[in-house]
């Protein structure tokens, strides 16, 4: 009896950002990993998702909001499950989106036991009747269109919200893999740090995300942008205040975590086996994750490893429609579990 058949939901379940994949239907949806809770009761829940995001430095003295997933892993089961439901229900417009079509979701390569049983149960609260966890790392591939079924050596990066992932697959398989702590959340943080202790200026994440996005660079300009009229808290004061700020400040703010993966790459690249050093030489890098569309990171990564680098034209989706893929098609499905990427639910 088949697993898994047509009309798949694929999710990639981030710390960031959860992403479903409805493969019938070839649409994305989109939304945050969080949750705007009680401070007193955690279980008393006022917002998911989007909702929930909107309210960051808005939210009421008595509500904090929280992820169910930290650094890659699932902290909490039960607040995961209400977020992977809500989010399926929302992508596919009905309730109970699991009680015909299959799921497969995505989990880092380096996550522990503990985390690999606590998204299990997250799935099986959902009322999953079949599922499949998948490394995210493989989906990636998969949704890149990557050819790993082959006896050839893929190196690929995934640059999430929290982790960073650099892995060699092979046969469907992860052959070798390096899990860091840090992705485009710490994208966000540096700026922060830097505008407070360069500018004396205390700004939310909020804010150094759209910095990052609209004039952020993985590259220093040889040319700054135009001053942007920034506006936060001065540091001494605790007034507001206004500050300037260009590209180069933007760049210089993300220097050490940019370095960081860089330095790792660069390692992983030293200690690959001779066998699968040839064919990394030929078929480059392939870069993914929301992380991934920093401008200037590909060229940063060209010029730090001198080889080709590729990223797909949805880089921030690639997991999610790796995973639908994998939800629809058992024969594919099979070729993971036999290979030790994904284990049934």
């Amino acid at each position: 009896m088949a697993v898994f058949s047509n009309g798949g939901i694929g999710i990639d379940f981030g710390s960031g950002n959860t992403t479903v994949y409805l493969e019938d239907e070839e649409t994305v949806y989109r939304e945050p990993t969080c949750a705007l809770v009680s401070r007193e009761n955690a279980s008393e829940i006022f917002a998911l998702g989007k909702d929930a995001h909107r309210m960051i430095g808005r939210t009421m003295q008595d509500s904090a909001l929280i992820s169910p997933v930290s650094d890659g892993g699932v902290a909490d089961s039960d607040l995961a499950a209400m977020m992977i439901l809500s989010a399926a229900e929302k992508a596919t417009e009905r309730r109970k989106p699991f009680e015909k079509s299959r799921l497969a979701i995505t989990i880092p390569h380096g996550a522990t036991r503990v985390e690999r049983a606590a998204l299990a149960s997250a799935v099986q609260l959902t009322g999953a009747k079949k599922a499949l966890i998948m490394k995210s790392s493989v989906a990636a591939a998969i949704g890149a269109q990557l050819r790993i079924e082959r006896p050839r050596a893929h190196l690929i990066i995934s640059v999430g919200s929290c982790v960073t992932e650099i892995s060699i697959l092979s046969l469907f398989g992860v052959v070798a893999s390096r899990t860091m702590k840090t992705g485009s959340l710490a994208f966000d943080e540096a700026i922060v740090r830097y505008i407070r202790r360069e500018k004396g200026l205390v700004i939310g994440l909020n804010t150094a995300e759209e910095l990052k996005k609209d004039i952020g660079s993985a590259i220093a300009p040889d040319k700054p942008s135009d001053p942007v009229l920034l506006r936060g808290r001065h540091v001494r004061t605790g007034k507001p205040s206004t500050e300037s700020v260009t590209s180069l400040d933007i760049a210089r703010a993300l220097e050490e975590p940019i370095r960081a993966i860089t330095e790792a790459l660069s390692d992983a690249l030293y200690n690959v086996p001779p066998e699968l050093a040839g064919d990394i030489l030929e078929d480059g890098i392939h870069v993914t994750g929301g992380g991934a569309l920093l401008e200037g990171f590909i060229e940063k990564l060209k010029k730090e490893t001198q080889l080709d680098v590729f990223m797909s034209a949805h880089p921030q989706d690639d997991a999610a429609l790796g995973a639908g893929r994998a939800a629809s098609d058992d024969r594919l499905a099979r070729h993971l579990i036999n290979a030790g990427s994904a284990f049934e639910v």
